[in-house]
């Protein structure tokens, strides 16, 4: 299993897809209120977790849980760290979902297709 899809037309928009990542990046590094501590920051992830569901949502999840742990800890994470773990999260788990695992499940549900309709072909053919 590669980290690439195979397609061109799937490379592309794999492509684009880890430049939005990048750009959503860049513009959240670049906002003001990120230094702040200010929460509103983290706003600009929000097209990132709707790309990225339904696992996106699952990493929210657990980085809500990660944080929760930490305030009881007695840790505060600051706003820069949040981000940039949100960030990570939403972006590889959206990666992973659309170019890893829909295409393995694409492919596996083709086989099983092939293999549950084209059974009785294989009987019917006439021994050599």
């Amino acid at each position: 299993m590669t980290l690439l899809p195979k397609h061109p037309a799937a490379r592309r928009v794999a492509a684009l897809w880890l430049l939005a990542c990048l750009v959503t990046l860049a513009v959240m590094l670049l906002r003001p209120g990120l230094y702040e501590d200010d929460r509103n920051a983290l706003a600009v992830l929000v097209p990132m977790y709707y790309l990225s569901l339904p696992l996106g949502h699952a990493g929210l999840m657990a980085g809500i849980d990660i944080r929760t742990a930490l305030y009881l800890g007695g840790t505060v994470p600051g706003i820069l760290a949040e981000g940039l773990f949100l960030w990570l999260v939403l972006g590889v788990l959206g990666y992973a979902q659309w170019f890893l695992l829909l295409p393995l499940v694409a492919r596996k549900c083709q086989q099983l297709l092939h293999f549950v309709f084209n059974r009785d072909a294989a009987k019917n053919r006439p021994a050599r």
